[in-house]
């Protein structure tokens, strides 16, 4: 049995009314947060002033919740289902192109981006733009995939290396402050198998017709699933001394270059 038509009760892009994350795609992001803890301090260290989100979505909520210090944040996003509807005189909503960006070179203290280069057709425009807006002196935060499962698809384009983001950091004006493997080989695997479940099932955003399914791959999903079970909790016990060249995201702080 093909289960391409089965549907689920979740938003396939991921948003509910007002621009929020539906529980379920909430849910997804603790594994990330939990391995990615160190961005939330990267955050606090180096935001400040006048902050820009590209692609920040409901991320603002969590930082508020943190008690970030900052004199204004703003969230550009490219869908109108993602611009977060709330009553904060602190934060404003834009909609517009993180590759083509409307602002003035030189406005903000600080640019967050977080997991979003991934899923922009020409990712290098992306740094250009979060390198032109940035005030000289002022840091950027990113989070970058390395060994990303397929998400948000058809809009999942790229995963990549350090080498990649050392280039495009260097070709944007900015210089790397940190560079960190966030993640390695055990917890990658750890969390591919977590998404072999949703993957197998369809769900929307994680898989497509066009990635077929063999009639043996029915007679084995119970080995399968067993062998996905018991990497879980082995993978992130593994992970403790990972090997990072296989890294789940690098945690990237980068400062543009005062001339």
């Amino acid at each position: 049995m093909d289960t391409s038509a089965i549907s689920f009760s979740h938003s396939e892009s991921g948003e509910q009314p007002g621009g929020r994350r539906t529980f379920f795609y909430r849910f997804l992001q603790l594994p990330r947060d939990i391995l990615a803890r160190d961005m939330f301090r990267a955050i606090a260290q180096y935001a400040r002033g006048e902050i820009l989100d590209v692609g920040g979505w409901d991320f603002y909520l969590q930082m508020k919740k943190r008690g970030l210090q900052y004199t204004h944040w703003t969230i550009l996003d490219n869908s109108k289902d993602k611009l977060l509807q709330i009553d904060d005189e602190k934060c404003s909503c834009v909609l517009g192109d993180g590759c083509n960006m409307t602002f003035p070179s030189n406005t903000f203290d600080t640019v967050i981006n977080i997991q979003v280069v991934e899923h922009v057709f020409e990712p290098i425009k992306m740094v250009e733009e979060i390198g032109r807006v940035l005030k000289p002196g002022g840091h950027a935060v990113f989070l970058i995939p390395q060994t990303a499962y397929m998400h948000f698809a058809p809009y999942h384009y790229y995963n990549f290396t350090r080498f990649w983001i050392e280039e495009a950091i260097a070709r944007a004006g900015m210089e790397i402050v940190e560079l960190q493997c966030i993640g390695g080989l055990w917890s990658s695997m750890a969390m591919h198998s977590i998404f072999f479940f949703i993957q197998s099932l369809r769900l929307k955003g994680y898989s497509v017709p066009e990635c077929r399914r063999r009639t043996l791959f029915y007679l084995l999903w119970p080995f399968m699933a067993l062998l996905a079970l018991i990497t879980i909790p082995l993978g992130f016990l593994f992970s403790i001394a990972d090997l990072t060249e296989s890294a789940n995201n690098h945690l990237v702080v980068a400062r543009k270059k005062v001339s």
